[in-house]
């Protein structure tokens, strides 16, 4: 089986010839050079066998289309770079926001990249593109990964919200059909606005639902593998999106230090839905060893993909990170995912 082989058997309740696995890494060095950022994807890929590609997009592309002055990162061991100017910096800026084309520059870069990596795989591997949700756009664009000046939008400045919100959706959706012209096989639709830690339970019905539910409506018929990420390590508000339209979820299932209360179990997701389930891997822990000792590393792993595989149940589950892996570690180690499931 190839990777679309297998990921459509999943879905159609079908077996598999081995349990899938996906990886997804920041590359800060090549990733605003299409030809560099293909080309680095394209082999990470290939080493580690990974069955989807969550194409990893500068996390600050957005922001960048919307003429954001950033210092991006040139330390290969992080990602994200310095804003020198936000395009919001008041309320008044949520309400001067435009609806942006395809052909914004930024956008164009991306979706430039996306048609280089499917013309590659022709179809074997899918290839997801990374859009976030609405409100975590505005957090990006106001104060990058500090959600306080969102938070106080959401309280303070509903309509002047709401606007912004608008118009984000309106660009998400130009973006897309530049993205499905490119051939997308589906999306990794992130949300940073998941969990009571930075959301209440109605300002998520009010801020993200909508404007959630209207970008996977967009896409219905149109791609066949969507992919939920619900951002955070405790507090997750799941149950607010289980209805969504997509074919898996992944989140941070198992956060070192986290009590077992606050977090989300794999077996407590699967008891909720049939959906695919991609985790297993605490990224911020499970790679790492004192001694840079392999073998110790590959046990942690097993124990993880054992544990995870049991809980999630059948076939419906890709053995992956929570969340981005580490820039820190060699490369090498990834591959030890690999040696677990392909025997």
């Amino acid at each position: 089986m190839n990777s679309t082989e297998r990921l459509k058997a999943m879905l159609a309740g079908g077996s598999v010839d081995r349990t899938a696995l996906a990886g997804w890494l920041h590359m800060p060095l090549v990733d605003r050079d299409i030809a560099k950022f293909i080309a680095a994807t394209i082999q990470f890929t290939d080493e580690n066998r990974w069955d989807f590609i969550k194409i990893m997009s500068n996390g600050h592309y957005m922001a960048e289309a919307y003429g954001a002055d950033i210092e991006f990162s040139s330390d290969p061991r992080q990602w994200s770079g310095h804003f020198r100017s936000y395009p919001i910096k008041t309320s008044r800026d949520l309400l001067k926001l435009p609806v942006l084309d395809h052909n914004n520059a930024a956008l164009a870069r991306e979706i430039a990249v996306t048609r280089g990596l499917v013309q590659h795989y022709q179809g074997t591997i899918p290839a997801l593109a990374t859009l976030f949700t609405p409100l975590t756009l505005v957090q990006e664009m106001s104060s990058s990964l500090d959600p306080r000046i969102t938070r106080e939008f959401m309280r303070y400045h509903k309509k002047e919200l709401h606007q912004a919100l608008k118009s984000l959706l309106a660009t998400n959706l130009n973006f897309l059909d530049g993205l499905l012209a490119a051939g997308i096989d589906g999306i990794f639709l992130a949300s940073q606005f998941i969990n009571s830690d930075v959301i209440s339970r109605d300002e998520y019905d009010e801020f993200c639902r909508p404007y959630d539910i209207a970008i996977l409506d967009y896409i219905k018929g149109k791609t066949w593998f969507n992919l939920f990420h619900v951002h955070g390590d405790k507090h997750l508000l799941f149950d607010k999106c289980l209805d969504y339209d997509v074919q898996a979820f992944n989140w941070e299932d198992a956060p070192y230090g986290i009590p077992d209360e606050q977090r989300t179990s794999i077996q407590s997701v699967r008891a909720l839905t049939d959906k695919i389930i991609i985790g297993g891997i605490d990224q911020h822990h499970d790679f790492y060893h004192a001694q840079h000792d392999r073998a110790a590393i590959k046990a942690q792993l097993q124990r993880q993909f054992d544990r995870a595989l049991k809980s999630a149940g059948g076939n419906r589950f890709i053995f992956a990170p929570g969340c981005a892996l580490p820039l820190e570690i060699d490369r090498d180690v990834f591959t030890l995912m690999k040696e677990i499931v392909i025997k």
